[in-house]
């Protein structure tokens, strides 16, 4: 398998730019409506996902702490609210070390 993608790695910066605030978008909406958290997080900071367009937009959002990232999983929450998929699409969940007391998870 090569690693080198020489389309990607190459292409002219506002080409690149393109194809970043495309998956910007992308993300944004799918968090949007796929994730409790994100869902609720839009709405309590007045950010409607449609108006992020562009990667440089995201300079602009309120920062998620990993202390935010921890209580919004168990063992504060009955379920992990980042998480933006059905249990049974879950392959696996990684967790960090916890050197904080409590490990994050992330699917």
């Amino acid at each position: 398998m090569a690693y080198f993608r020489e389309k990607i790695e190459t292409m002219p910066r506002n080409e690149l730019d393109a194809v970043l605030d495309e998956r910007v978008r992308y993300t944004v909406a799918y968090a949007a409506e796929n994730s409790i958290f994100y869902r609720k997080w839009f709405q309590k900071n007045n950010i409607n996902p449609a108006d992020i367009r562009e990667h440089e937009d995201l300079r602009e959002l309120p920062i998620i702490s990993g202390k935010t990232v921890r209580k919004h999983q168990p063992l504060e929450t009955d379920d992990f609210e980042f998480r933006s998929v059905d249990w049974d699409e879950v392959y696996t969940i990684h967790e960090t070390s916890g050197t904080s007391g409590t490990p994050k998870s992330f699917f």
